[in-house]
């Protein structure tokens, strides 16, 4: 797993603007949100599926619960399910907790798909994530984040979830 300062020199690289928030390990958008109160960024939950073909890291509104049917039938693919800790710490190289569009860069075969909410991307200027770490929350535009992604190789799906 890369750490919190590789994530960072990644967006300095590309001269993207962000700030951080530390604060004690969160492993939920519950326990994340009573750190959050006065910032104003998409809140999300980062789901880690697998469908037997691959492996897809779902951004959802973390007010929203993932009707994994319905994203099945948008995608035109096989049944998901959550995705084992074994291959959560293989191919993004975390654990529980820590799950994050930045663990892409741990991604090294590039197994990972990636799909956001809609509501996200059209309701939100900010997003939050974790740098690898949940101690930390980095904070940035959403079009940053994407254009970013993109760089590194990743196809990014916006659906309605």
């Amino acid at each position: 797993m890369l750490p919190a300062s590789e994530v960072f020199q990644e967006l300095d690289r590309y001269q993207i603007n962000y700030k951080v928030v530390h604060h004690p390990a969160v492993y939920t958008t519950e326990e994340a949100d009573r750190f959050f109160k006065t910032y104003d960024f998409a809140k999300v939950r980062n789901l880690f599926l697998d469908n037997k073909d691959h492996f897809y890291l779902v951004m959802i509104d973390d007010q929203k619960r993932l009707d994994m049917k319905k994203l099945r039938k948008q995608l035109q693919t096989r049944r998901f399910s959550f995705a084992s800790q074994e291959a959560l710490e293989k191919v993004m190289g975390i654990k529980n907790g820590a799950v994050s569009p930045f663990n892409l860069l741990n991604d090294e075969q590039h197994q990972v798909k990636l799909v956001i909410d809609q509501t996200i991307v059209d309701e939100n200027d900010f997003i939050g994530c974790h740098p690898n770490d949940n101690t930390q929350t980095v904070i940035l535009k959403i079009n940053d984040l994407l254009k970013l992604i993109q760089r590194w190789g990743y196809e990014v799906t916006v659906l309605p979830l």
